[in-house]
């Protein structure tokens, strides 16, 4: 029997040691694998027992966002199979909880304190009256706003004016936020933002869009984004124009692009140390790209806007899987959150940023989620970001209880 026979004979009466060892190690870490989705699927898993015991006014919520058929079919003990069903569920769930107050687990104490929301935009599309009135229901006393200049410069600027005019007590008012800046900083909009300093004494420059990727919702571009770079002349010219003014500038980033990006930021923030700068959304960044950039630039700010909820509007999946995890796991502040909250909490402000009208519909709702995630910090920790922090960068006083 020549050598190759005998090991076809091995093959099929027996395993060879090497292959054995082989086999035993796969079968282990197949056991391994399908423990931790077992782990993950009960650590995620939703328990639909929390509707079938909801109060009418949350299923009433919960029919509006998911429908009557889906909502039945649960409460007869029949949950969705369906994976995308099951999600849009989930999360509806958890809005209307939070929007009526109801089956929040009862350790959890939503902050009741004073709110000052440090970024708001506005444009044609939003009814003024009916956002402020939103604004004063959900116990926000003091807002910062700018207006949306999309087409040309001062576009709703006056509007934004006249909305602090009308509400003196309640309106920080920031330069406008023009979208037709590409590549670099033009030199009419550096004129344009430093008359309105002078003019109408703007608190801030409301956000420059750095690097923004395309959202569903909103205009898709060739390139995928809005970009305009850091470390151009333009960004250079702005700042020493408004220097004199000692107000902060809002610097829009998110972190699809770090390799790029991050770099240029690093040397912006670094060259300018007397500017103050902001960054909405935390820049949508994870707590360790946070935690980077706070601890290297004392004179970077961060606004916690749209980091309550896990923002999932980018187009390009692969930019939507770079984005930082939310604040929240349903109602629960998150410990990698609540840590850098706690260690940064005199560099960071409480904001909505509502930008659209969409997004001014559900403006209680949002105020509500961050109450959830200051009512689980230490008091002292809440009130500087909720309202300290903000009142100190944008020079007004105290703000005011609802």
């Amino acid at each position: 029997m020549n050598q190759r026979q005998t090991g076809k004979i091995k093959f099929c009466t027996g395993i060879n040691p090497s292959k054995k060892l082989w086999l035993i190690g796969w079968k282990i870490s197949l056991t391994v694998f399908f423990v931790l989705v077992l782990f993950c699927m009960q650590a995620y898993s939703f328990d639909i027992s929390q509707i079938r015991e909801a109060s009418p006014e949350l299923l009433n919520c919960l029919a509006e966002r998911i429908g009557d058929k889906t909502l039945n079919s649960v409460l007869k003990g029949n949950p969705p199979k369906n994976k995308k069903t099951q999600k849009k569920l989930k999360k509806a769930y958890y809005r209307c909880a939070a929007m009526t107050s109801e089956n929040i687990p009862k350790d959890i104490t939503p902050y009741s304190g004073p709110l000052f929301d440090a970024i708001s935009q506005i444009d044609e599309t939003v009814d003024s009256k009916a956002a402020i009135i939103r604004v004063r229901k959900s116990g926000v006393t003091r807002l910062a706003l700018f207006a949306r200049s999309k087409r040309q410069l001062h576009q709703n600027e006056k509007m934004a004016l006249k909305i602090a005019e009308l509400h003196p007590n309640l309106i920080t008012i920031g330069a406008p936020k023009y979208f037709q800046l590409s590549g670099d900083i033009s030199q009419l909009f550096i004129k344009a933002t430093v008359k309105g300093i002078q003019k109408y004494g703007y608190r801030f420059i409301g956000e420059i869009l750095y690097s923004h990727a395309d959202k569903k919702s909103g205009k898709q571009y060739p390139s995928g984004e809005r970009y305009v770079d850091p470390l151009r002349t333009g960004t250079a010219r702005l700042l020493e124009a408004i220097a004199p003014f000692k107000i902060p500038l809002m610097t829009h980033w998110e972190p699809y692009a770090p390799e790029r990006d991050f770099p240029k930021f690093h040397a912006l923030y670094d060259a300018w140390p007397n500017q103050v700068f902001i960054v909405p959304h935390m820049g949508f960044a994870s707590p360790m790209q946070v935690d980077t950039f706070l601890t290297r630039h004392p004179n970077l700010y961060m606004i916690i806007s749209k980091k309550e909820r896990l923002m999932e509007d980018f187009k390009d999946p692969r930019k939507q899987a770079s984005i930082g995890s939310a604040f929240l796991d349903g109602f629960r502040l998150k410990p990698e959150w609540k840590k850098i909250l706690v260690q940064y909490q005199d560099r960071l402000l409480f904001g909505t940023d509502p930008h659209m009208k969409k997004l001014w519909d559900k403006y209680e709702l949002t105020v509500k989620y961050h109450r959830l995630v200051l009512g689980q910090l230490p008091q002292e920790v809440a009130a500087r970001i909720a309202h300290k922090n903000a009142e100190i960068l944008y020079k007004t006083g105290p703000t005011p209880l609802p």
